[in-house]
């Protein structure tokens, strides 16, 4: 047959070319194992079909004829100005004028900056113009409940008169955000009804922290009105209080004032409480420099031997074993709630799905151990003889040991564990802080640090002031305190068998380990700005937590902006990356579904301060946002693949398929050819 040979070249031409169409898709479209050591033959960009921002530039001069007009007259000028430096037309004085373009912002950046436009900022001094933002301040809204009020123009005449006063004092504040009040719905709401509140002096606030460490559920902050109440929950000089729980956001406003005297309550609700709400509401705080990172406690028992008599039946390592048990359990159980409560403000996601029949949505909140905690423990490490003597002391009647502040800086310094030193690599900076807990040995027992110029004397002693830190610490550690544990003898009951004898030496210890951890839980408030004075006020309260909401409030309020234009920056440097070398750049699912996370969680937090919800939940989404996008920056994947370039496609497929490629198509042309002219014969035939 005339085209038997046509049709054979043919089909061999086109299974090559299949061929090569198919390996190209497959290598293109296979995913990548990430634990496989081999790279990927094509970058794997499967991210970009799940992506939901759009990664384009936003434009700045917006739609139109004109604006079209200006972008092309900036590309322009821009392009004038660097053919002028490059021939040596342009002057020095005109160099020195010529501005860079400035990078364009993503549509996505700019529409969350468009979102709070609307707030107001607040800088360092804001009597000056010229001084940059450090703060926002979006307005905050607040539920009201009057529940011994039923009658609907009572409840609104009191909360006019409270939300006057409240506007007054954010008015002759700037530092405070405005605060709106909104009525609560009794039919909905039945936890204040007037059934169970009809008594003032019966209502207290719970006293047990009511959310979990890493859970939380958003929700607006609450002020309950209470009328008609007694000498016993106000002072006797006060006509209205103010009570704020260190657990829980609600704030309880007592007056001895009935509904029938309106004016008079109308006027202490305007005046004296307004003012007061908002003092216990915002806190001052301010953090310069680094957030908290990290803490590590150090326990170095000087000589475990001195502690334990000869022939007591007792050994050294017995009683390290206890002191390591009471160090670990007083950490977490002390140290640990704080740190929980930090997290939260430094790491957030929102929940989703079911777990222990617990249905989550949106308006809860879930943190991560965002700070590191841990705890050594170490022994024989002696003080030097130098700096130390005995003196008198008025408390105990008894000889007690000095050491000199030199002495104890000294002997830190030396014996105490020194962090390994990595520069920070995460989007924030982050400090760590670093706690020697010192046990005297029984030659020096008890232990105290004397200044000898002032005459003061102490357990405690701060190297590296908190107050003074603008950025990570370089000294370590950043305190120290003296446990002064007693013989291990002493504190036994020897007719008790030995397991109680190792449990009642285990308390004494936890107590006095506990109490030491108070310096450094002071010193961790002190970081953030706040008091502590609170520490010993309620440090052996019922229900105490370290930080109350308000304060953790103002530490999130302290951190949000900055955070905030960190994320912005961040986000606009990864949408260049893929705007510009999308076409190159590996973008694998798991990598979209993190940068899809983080975009969610920074739309999220805005929303949040939009509904007008306290800035804990919008900071703990931010900081939640930040880490995502720290986490797709170090993934080496989204790097493009740097041996695998269009022309090393070429060279690699050029060898394999041009010599099979072209004798088969010039063996497919010359067989074309000979078809047409043995069709045209056989035509002229």
């Amino acid at each position: 047959m005339v085209g038997t040979r046509l049709v054979v070249h043919t089909t061999f031409v086109i299974e090559l070319l299949v061929l090569v169409a198919a390996s190209f898709f497959y290598a293109s479209n296979r995913r990548h194992d990430p634990l496989s050591s081999a790279e990927p033959f094509l970058a794997d960009q499967s991210g970009w079909r799940f992506l939901v921002e759009d990664v384009s530039q936003a434009p700045k001069y917006g739609s139109g004829d004109v604006g079209s007009f200006a972008y092309v007259a900036e590309c322009a000028s821009a392009a004038i100005s660097k053919i002028r430096s490059l021939t040596g037309f342009q002057s020095e004085k005109d160099a020195l004028q010529d501005t860079p373009r400035r990078r364009l912002s993503s549509a996505f950046v700019q529409e969350m900056r468009l979102k709070i436009a609307g707030f107001r900022f607040v800088g360092q001094d804001d009597y000056q113009e010229s001084t940059a933002p450090t703060r926002i301040l979006p307005p905050l809204k607040v539920i009201l409940y009057i529940p011994q009020v039923t009658s609907l123009p009572a409840l609104n005449s009191l909360a006019e008169a409270l939300e006057r006063g409240l506007l007054s004092q954010s008015i002759q504040s700037p530092d405070l955000p405005l605060v709106n009040l909104s009525m609560a719905d009794s039919a909905i709401d039945s936890r204040y009804d007037h059934a169970t509140m009809s008594a003032c002096d019966d209502f207290h606030l719970p006293t047990q922290f009511e959310v979990t460490s890493n859970r939380r559920e958003v929700k607006h902050p609450e002020i309950l009105i209470l009328m008609g109440c007694t000498g016993v929950t106000i002072p006797d000089e006060q006509i209205t209080s103010v009570e704020v729980s260190r657990s829980s956001d609600v704030i309880v406003v007592r007056s001895r004032l009935t509904v029938h005297q309106n004016d008079e309550l109308r006027s202490h609700l305007e005046d004296f409480a307004s003012r007061e709400i908002l003092s216990n509401m915002f806190v001052a705080s301010h953090r310069k420099g680094c957030r908290l990172g990290s803490v590590a406690i150090d326990m170095v028992d000087e000589n475990p031997a001195s502690h334990v008599e000869e022939g007591s039946g007792s050994t050294s390592k017995a009683r390290f074993d206890i002191i390591g048990g009471a160090l670990s359990s007083s950490v977490q159980s002390l140290i640990g709630p704080l740190l929980d409560d930090l997290s939260f403000i430094y790491g957030g996601k929102i929940a989703e799905g079911s777990r222990e029949n617990i249905e989550f949505g949106e308006n809860v909140i879930l943190s991560k151990g965002a700070i590191a905690l841990e705890t050594h423990l170490s022994a024989y490490a002696y003080l030097t003889d130098d700096g130390k003597w005995n003196a008198s002391d008025d408390y105990q009647s008894a000889l007690m040991s000095c050491v000199s502040p030199n002495s104890l800086v000294q002997w830190a310094h030396a014996h105490s564990r020194q962090p390994v030193r990595i520069a920070n690599t995460g989007l924030d900076c982050r400090d760590d802080v670093r706690w020697t807990l010192f046990v005297p040995s029984q030659d020096i027992f008890p232990l105290r640090v004397c200044d000898e110029s002032s005459g003061e004397d102490g357990e405690s002693i701060i190297f590296s002031p908190p107050e003074s830190s603008g950025g990570r610490s370089s000294v370590y550690p950043n305190g120290l305190s003296i446990v002064n544990l007693p013989k291990f003898s002493d504190s036994l009951d020897s007719n008790a068998d030995k397991f109680y004898l190792n449990r009642q030496a285990y308390q004494s210890y936890k107590d006095r380990i506990s109490a030491a951890l108070f310096h450094l839980m002071g010193y961790l408030r002190a970081m953030h700005g706040l008091t502590t004075s609170v520490i010993t006020k309620y440090a052996y309260g019922q229900g105490f937590r370290v930080f109350s909401f308000w304060e953790l409030e103002s530490i999130a309020r302290s951190h949000y902006y900055l955070s905030l234009e960190t994320a912005f920056h961040e986000t606009d440097t990864l949408f260049a990356l893929l705007r510009q070398h999308g076409s190159t750049l590996a973008l694998p699912e798991d990598v979209a579904h993190r940068l899809n996370n983080a975009t969610r969680l920074l739309r999220q937090s805005i929303l949040h301060l939009e509904q007008g919800y306290p800035m804990i939940y919008a900071t703990s989404l931010l900081h939640g946002s930040l880490q995502h996008l720290e986490s797709v920056q170090i993934d080496h994947r989204i790097l493009g693949v740097p041996y695998f370039a269009l022309d090393h496609y070429l060279a690699v497929f050029s060898p394999l398929v041009l010599p099979l490629l072209l004798p088969m198509m010039s063996g497919l042309i010359r067989e074309v050819k000979r078809f047409r002219k043995l069709r045209n014969d056989r035509g002229v035939i």
